[in-house]
């Protein structure tokens, strides 16, 4: 009976850190996913030249400030490439992990930016810069899925 239940605690703290590394990882892809709204709403707002809506400009830009937020805090050691897990995440992430903060940091203050623009040219200028930032990072630290 005893060797049962150490089995099944065994069985039990292996599933466990299993689902500890994937909670991460499955966070960061779920993040991605949901800033896709705010970022075509911010898209649209960008080239819409006959009405600008700061409260909505500001609003898409707050969600992407929050995501962006908790998606910097998502990449603890052993989540990365290798270790038997399936991520986008390039191994930069871990080895620059200065430069990957900084990217994210600027990401944010980008998007703060845009959020406090007081029209549509002022939020279509700093959307852009946004914009870049979002192709800068996905070129260094995210790859094909390993």
């Amino acid at each position: 009976m005893k060797k049962i239940i150490t089995a099944l605690a065994l069985a039990l703290v292996a599933v466990g850190t299993t689902a500890a590394l994937a909670g991460p990882i499955e966070d960061r892809q779920a993040i991605m996913k949901q800033m896709a709204g705010p970022m075509k709403i911010a898209v649209g707002i960008s080239r819409d030249t006959a009405s600008y809506d700061a409260a909505a400009a500001k609003k898409a830009m707050d969600e992407i400030v929050a995501h962006s937020e908790k998606f910097g805090t998502l990449f603890p050691a052993n989540t990365g490439p290798g270790n038997g897990i399936k991520t986008q995440a390039t191994a930069a992430v871990w080895s620059d992990a200065a430069g990957f903060k900084a990217a994210n940091a600027k990401f944010i203050a980008d998007a703060k930016t845009a959020g406090a623009a007081k029209d549509q040219a002022s939020f279509a200028g700093a959307f852009k810069v946004l914009q870049s930032d979002c192709g800068g990072c996905h070129k260094v630290y995210r790859g094909p899925a390993s």
